[in-house]
């Protein structure tokens, strides 16, 4: 879906955020490949995670583990109440403790930065390249 949304910066300069939404996920072998990207709704957030849930719980009724291949680059959120609301239901117990390792893709800049640099787990990796996120996930055991 196009959207064009018109708001306020932090400046309360308005500006145009046009991009496109995409709230989809997809299995690819052992890889989650989750999609949030885009101006974001708390309604975007809960109808991606209906679709991410089931995508992870197909593998926990199996008994598997999964690797998950995050798309976060240009995500817009329309409010502070929308980082909350995704950082609830990504980050629940059922979610992590059947997750074999992570790939954030993002956008470059200081968030970025800051979590290549203050992460300590092996199994996560944060980067602005798909390329290598995807090559990363899909060679990690």
């Amino acid at each position: 879906m196009l959207t064009t949304t018109l708001v306020y910066n932090n400046s309360k300069e308005l500006i145009f955020i046009s991009n496109v939404k995409n709230i989809s996920t997809s299995v690819s072998d052992d890889i989650i490949i989750t999609n949030l990207t885009g101006f974001i709704t708390n309604t975007d957030v809960n109808l991606w995670y209906k679709a991410f849930e089931q995508s992870c719980q197909e593998f926990i009724k199996k008994g598997k583990k999964y690797k998950l291949l995050v798309n976060r680059k240009g995500y817009t959120p329309e409010h502070f109440t929308v980082q909350k609301l995704w950082k609830e239901k990504f980050f629940s117990a059922a979610i992590l403790d059947n997750t074999i390792a992570a790939a954030f893709l993002m956008e470059e800049g200081d968030i970025l930065n800051h979590l290549i640099q203050s992460n300590t787990k092996d199994n996560v990796i944060f980067s602005s390249n798909y390329d290598q996120i995807f090559e990363w996930i899909s060679n990690y055991k």
